[in-house]
């Protein structure tokens, strides 16, 4: 899926923040595992554990369908 969502120019906020963030998000709430996250975003595990408590999450938030979905991998 592609989405394309249009902003007005935000002085000293990237393109990159604006992914990682969204991805952050969608891995918080469990909507994303982390393979899927890094994916996404072209990062490996490790990079991805430590951007996100840029945005306020923990790598420590997973549900049990991202686990098995980690664990499918």
């Amino acid at each position: 899926m592609k989405i394309t969502v249009e902003l007005p120019d935000l002085p000293d906020v990237d393109r990159r923040y604006i992914n990682e963030a969204l991805v952050a998000i969608l891995y918080s709430q469990g909507k994303l595992s982390e393979f899927q996250a890094c994916q996404v975003l072209n990062i490996n595990r490790r990079a991805f554990e430590e951007m996100l408590p840029n945005y306020g999450f923990s790598i420590l938030v997973d549900s049990i369908d991202n686990i098995n979905i980690e664990l499918s991998v």
